[in-house]
């Protein structure tokens, strides 16, 4: 599959005020959106084939786990290092420097991350058994536990060296972001997801749609599941260089790692190691508490995070991206009411879609989740379980979409501080909550979610009092009046998107797949329509704003 090329994006890093405009943000988001628009829809389908292939059973739990693992090691050697404060790095070199520079710094860091994390992949394959054990470790049925660590460690030894695929993936979509070039990093999840699909497809053509049992998996379909995972990571990768070179980078290896710019990045990146290991603890703790409830626990949480990430990974992310670059240049240049213009750009334009799509959620999560993963090897019985935990995630969408726009707003800032504190305050809030709705209250993988949701509602408020401060004013007059429009608007899109998946289920009495997917379209469509129609009575002017820029944008054939 070829990657779109990038047509029509600014080269250079170093922008006008008319191309940073609303309409040029907006633009660029559009194209991001609708490469991680495929990605995501991709995506459900890769956890809808996975879930048909592996249930919520020990073997799921085993194949995620072990899958997730490699992300955490990632983030926690030198993942949030990357994907946070080297965009604004990578920005303020080329206006320094020149894009030579910018390229020779790209340079320094593939070299330091192609030799770091090949021997953090090699220490790890060494070490999965432990790595398994202290995930999995608190499994209380002990033949339960032994399972899954045993096919955990297979696993994780052949998902290790997605380490340095991600590493190498994000320092390539990190220069191509610096550079406004945004659709390659946008389309190449799907590559991912296809692989994976893929591999899905043929486990079940192997072996059909039974539960699978840790006793019954053979090595060929073990060895299908790890070695197919891992080779949809390295065609992401691989996707990128084709943009990278039209561009004009060339991959060098540089080893000169004590040059100013890697010691300055790498100064700076003390407190994101700090906010890496906040979000990971916090992680392993969920992990071990989900593998506590039941066989299939950390599935249903893991998956339903999958599900309700969309519309952020969609539609914030995509705003997120566009705005850095501006904002890093405007906080270089002293530019203060700039920085604080395109952080109320980015809050409203975010809100407008993260509310209705949460109360979207909240009300439609039962049929959602019917449709995309009621297949195979899932049970009935176990739906309703994922729906609540979409519900619960859903409840804390607009805040966890704000916590990230004010994080990166902060690196922005070169301010990787304030958001570690700030995170370790979130991951104990956290944990805090979950033990006390999952347990004490006994609400079980629901409750996970509901923790999460709770620990963004306290650490984007905390987040917006700094913000506000640092940038003395955070417009949050217009902020806060298109909230309360987009409330009022969403709240008639829930009873909307209810009532008509309601009405569906009544008249057809839904049962299939086909009758599934009328139900949910019917209701996402009169909820995106009565939704519009409130926008348009309330005068919330940012769904107007975009939908100009977008239109512009398909008249032109961009």
């Amino acid at each position: 599959m070829v990657v779109p090329a990038d047509e029509g994006l600014e080269l250079t890093p170093v922008v006008s005020d008319a191309v940073d405009s609303r309409e040029a943000t907006v633009r660029s988001a559009a194209v991001m959106s609708g490469g991680t628009l495929l990605s995501r829809v991709t995506g459900l389908l890769r956890v809808t084939v996975t879930l048909a292939a592996l249930g919520f059973t020990v073997v799921s739990d085993g194949y995620n786990a072990a899958n997730t693992t490699p992300n955490i090691i990632y983030e926690l050697v030198l993942g949030g290092i990357l994907t946070s404060i080297f965009v604004p790095a990578l920005v303020g070199r080329a206006k320094d420097r020149g894009r030579e520079a910018q390229f020779e710094t790209a340079n320094r860091f593939l070299t330091i991350a192609l030799v770091l994390l090949t021997g953090v992949a090699v220490a790890g394959a060494v070490a999965a058994p432990w790595i398994m054990r202290l995930y999995l470790g608190s499994v209380d049925d002990p033949i339960r536990r032994v399972q899954e660590v045993e096919l955990g460690t297979f696993f994780l030894r052949w998902f290790m060296p997605q380490i340095v695929f991600y590493g190498l993936g994000a320092i390539a979509g990190g220069l191509l972001t610096a550079n406004r070039r945004f659709a390659a990093q946008m389309y190449a999840p799907v590559l991912n997801n296809l692989a994976v699909i893929a591999t899905m497809f043929a486990l079940i053509a192997m072996r059909g749609t039974t539960p699978p049992q840790v006793e019954t998996l053979t090595l060929a379909e073990k060895t299908l599941l790890g070695a197919g995972t891992t080779l949809g990571v390295l065609a992401m990768t691989a996707a990128l260089w084709p943009a990278l070179r039209r561009i004009g980078f060339r991959w060098r290896l540089r080893w000169d790692w004590r040059h100013e710019t890697v010691r300055q990045l790498f100064h700076l990146a003390r407190w994101v190691v700090v906010y890496v290991v906040a979000n990971q603890v916090a992680y392993l703790i969920i992990i071990r508490l989900a593998s506590r409830i039941s066989a299939g626990a950390y599935t249903a949480y893991s998956q339903a995070f999958v599900f309700f990430s969309l519309p952020h990974a969609i539609v914030a992310v995509s705003i997120f991206t566009a705005l850095i670059p501006g904002m890093a240049e405007r906080w270089t240049g002293e530019d203060r009411s700039g920085v604080r213009d395109l952080f109320s750009r980015g809050s409203r334009d975010t809100m407008i879609v993260m509310i209705p799509a949460a109360a979207g959620y909240v009300v439609l999560a039962g049929p959602i989740v019917a449709l995309l993963a009621g297949h195979g090897a899932v049970r009935g019985v176990e739906l309703p379980i994922l729906a609540r935990t979409l519900a619960g995630f859903a409840i804390g969408l607009p805040f966890f979409s704000a916590f990230q726009l004010m994080t990166r707003t902060l690196y922005a800032m070169r301010d990787s501080r304030t958001p570690a504190v700030v995170n370790i305050g979130v991951a104990v809030v956290n944990i805090g909550a979950d033990l006390l709705l999952a347990f004490t209250w006994h609400r079980g993988v629901t409750g996970l979610a509901l923790g999460h949701a709770v620990s963004y509602v306290f650490g984007s408020a905390v987040l917006f009092v700094i913000v506000r401060r640092r940038l003395r004013g955070a417009d949050e007059r217009r902020i806060g009046v298109t909230i309360a429009k987009t409330l009022g608007a969403a709240g008639v899109t829930a009873a909307a998107a209810f009532g008509a998946a309601a009405a569906v289920d009544i008249a057809l009495n839904v049962e299939g797949t086909l009758g599934r997917l009328i139900q949910v379209t019917t209701g996402v469509a009169a909820g995106v329509l009565v939704f519009l129609a409130c926008a348009l009575i309330f005068g919330i002017h940012e769904v107007d704003e975009v939908k100009v820029a977008l239109l512009g944008r398909m008249r032109r054939g961009a």
